[in-house]
């Protein structure tokens, strides 16, 4: 063989090697999904859908025409059909996976309507208002060949789940004992209020602030402790702008005291009440955990050592916020057949801390977990 006829050969044979391997390399599974709500939240996941790679939008569905419309513009793209019915959603053999973002009162029954057909689900929380609707949200994942992936989006945000990594591993700041947390703003303004929709100001769709809101935020004191409330106590109101009893209409302040199955103390409060100029105490949202060796700022990153003077960062002032990336990694988790790291056990435990504070709240006194009736 000449050299020219052997360089040729070499070049023919490289080409036929990587065409051959393009052919039987594997495509990455097509998922193709429907929404089920398209409010607010769930035009903020539409967008994020769009930018996942091999995801195709199918179908959306919505009582609203508004919104309908609205999201059937943002998903021209795919072209998908349109729906009123969530029913109609779950015989459609082209959908693999739903989004549920409906108003909070309807999402065990949707979730549990889809796991039941053997739809993956992504459901904002929380994942149901009362206990029975957890309860019901349970039995479907544990019956179901297909996973449930909740809405605690904070569990995706990596700088705040390496953060907890180093508590849980690292020991930075020894044994846990105490968290506290907060989430404090001035008072909602009327016309603020008065924009939001019917279901969120009435209690019994909503869940109340606790369960619709701070639920985020005791979900990552779940997380921190490693374990379910054994028993909470709490006190809030409607404050503004006269005093409300809690019970009738979205609260805009609660505390709550939580004591873990594993000992743990947290100590929870969201007021809409926080002046600007109160700097003794910061506002805003934030999380302190209190162990043997020092305490742990999760929002900031900063680790204070009880035997030094000096604070430590653990993570770098870029890396702070929520930069989630639940979606990719919700497709991400069905094309590997691997279970969401918000999965229906984080969910429930979410759900039913909320609900225990607000039932510790309405009843005003100490409610326990087994008094909710349900076992995650």
């Amino acid at each position: 063989m000449t050299r020219v006829n052997r360089r040729a050969f070499v070049s023919n044979s490289i080409a036929a090697l990587a065409s051959s391997t393009l052919q039987g390399a594997p495509q990455q599974k097509e998922i193709r999904t429907a929404f089920v709500g398209i409010g607010k939240r769930g035009t903020t996941l539409t967008g994020q859908v769009l930018q996942q790679a091999n995801v195709r939008i199918e179908a959306i569905c919505d009582i609203d025409p508004n919104a309908r419309d609205a999201a059937l513009s943002l998903t021209r793209r795919d072209n998908p059909r349109s729906f009123t019915d969530y029913r109609q959603v779950l015989d459609l053999q082209n959908v693999d996976a739903v989004i549920v973002a409906t108003p909070c009162y309807l999402h065990s029954e949707i979730a549990v309507a889809c796991l039941n057909a053997g739809k993956y689900v992504y459901c904002e929380k929380p994942l149901g208002i009362t206990p029975e609707q957890v309860h019901d949200a349970l039995q479907a994942a544990a019956r179901s060949r297909v996973f449930l992936q909740i809405g605690q989006q904070l569990r995706y945000v990596q700088p705040l789940r390496e953060t907890i990594r180093k508590i849980h591993e690292d020991k930075v700041i020894g044994e846990p004992f105490v968290i506290k947390a907060q989430r404090h703003s001035t008072p909602v303004q009327p016309a603020a209020e008065a924009a939001r929709p019917e279901w969120y100001k009435d209690v019994k769709r909503s869940g109340d602030l606790i369960v619709e809101n701070a639920v985020h935020n005791l979900d990552v004191c779940n997380w921190v402790a490693g374990s379910h409330p054994a028993s909470a106590y709490g006190h809030g109101k409607k404050y503004f702008p006269r005093p409300i009893p809690a019970g009738t209409v979205m609260m805009d302040g609660f505390s709550v005291e939580y004591i873990y199955e594993n000992d743990m103390h947290l100590d929870y409060s969201q007021l809409y009440m926080h002046p600007r100029g109160l700097k003794v105490m910061r506002g805003g949202q934030w999380y302190i955990v209190f162990g043997s060796k020092g305490s742990l700022d999760l929002t900031e990153g900063t680790l204070y050592s009880l035997d030094s003077a000096e604070p430590a960062q653990l993570m770098r002032p870029e890396d702070r916020g929520e930069k989630e990336n639940a979606m990719s990694e919700f497709y991400a988790c069905i094309r590997e057949n691997r279970k969401p790291a918000a999965d229906i056990k984080v969910a429930a435990t979410a759900a039913l801390t909320a609900i225990l504070g607000r039932e510790a709240i309405y009843r005003r006194r100490s409610v326990t977990w087994q008094e909710l009736g349900v076992t995650v």
